[in-house]
């Protein structure tokens, strides 16, 4: 038998190979999908001004008019404002950025709840892991912070608020991992389920176990303690795939 008919014999169907509907690319939607990750990470807050068009086309490398369309797409979604003169420029107005727009800046339009779990885990443990090694007493303070706006929000019941805030927990968690490109496949990630989530105003119904799981990873990443780090991700993990689980069944059922 020819190394080609061995090959052929271990391949796959041609109408199951996975491939994928292609997202064009548009630039204007990466500088603003960078603008947001700033905001839902908390680097970004409502009042912050922006750099000028110019720096933000220096530091992105593309065309002015490029930051501009995403500096309007932003503003269409009163997320940005803009003010002309010598006190004027781009500010931040909003961190409520609306499902919509996440929609509109995804790179997997087709990944289900349960897919986008099973990749956020292996980023969000390493992340944990790195977190607890590389980070400083100013990154556990803010991560404490982010926990504590969690727990605020579970006492007002606001279900938007709460998976914002759980969100920004998780943000923070990745930006004391010092790993600048691992934190934005993380925020990819959490911008897809927040988009999903928001959409069909589905949430957690648990938030006492949300946040107790919170806790604990918090306790272990400050413990810099890898082991801990593990038992504290996968229980997180259960928790949440457990949650999603039920809701991407909910969805099947209405779709």
């Amino acid at each position: 038998m020819s190394n080609s008919t061995e090959l052929s014999s271990l391949g796959t169907a041609t109408s199951e190979l996975p491939f994928r509907p292609v997202v064009p690319s548009r630039a204007h939607e990466h500088v603003a999908d960078q603008i947001v990750f700033m905001i839902r990470s908390g680097q970004l807050v409502p009042g912050d001004r922006l750099p000028t068009i110019e720096e933000l086309a220096e530091i992105t490398e593309v065309s002015k008019p490029v930051v501009g369309e995403a500096v309007r797409l932003l503003r269409q979604h009163d997320v940005l404002a803009t003010k002309r003169g010598v006190q004027g420029g781009v500010t931040v107005v909003s961190n409520d950025i609306p499902p919509e727009l996440l929609r509109l800046m995804s790179d997997w339009r087709e990944a289900t709840l349960t897919e986008l779990v099973e990749a956020r885990r292996p980023i969000e443990l390493e992340l944990a892991l790195l977190a607890g090694s590389r980070g400083t007493t100013d990154d556990f303070e803010r991560m404490s912070a982010s926990l504590q706006r969690l727990r605020e929000a579970y006492t007002t019941g606001e279900e938007g608020e709460f998976l914002r805030y759980d969100h920004l927990f998780h943000y923070q968690i990745g930006l004391a991992a010092h790993s600048e490109k691992l934190a934005f496949f993380q925020h990819r990630i959490l911008n897809e389920i927040a988009a999903v989530l928001f959409e069909y105003c589905l949430f957690h119904d648990d938030f006492d176990l949300v946040i107790d799981t919170h806790e604990s990873m918090l306790d272990a990443i400050a413990q810099r303690d890898p082991d801990a780090i593990t038992a504290a991700v996968d229980a997180h993990w259960r928790t949440s795939s457990g949650a999603f689980a039920s809701i991407e069944g909910l969805l099947d059922e209405s779709s």
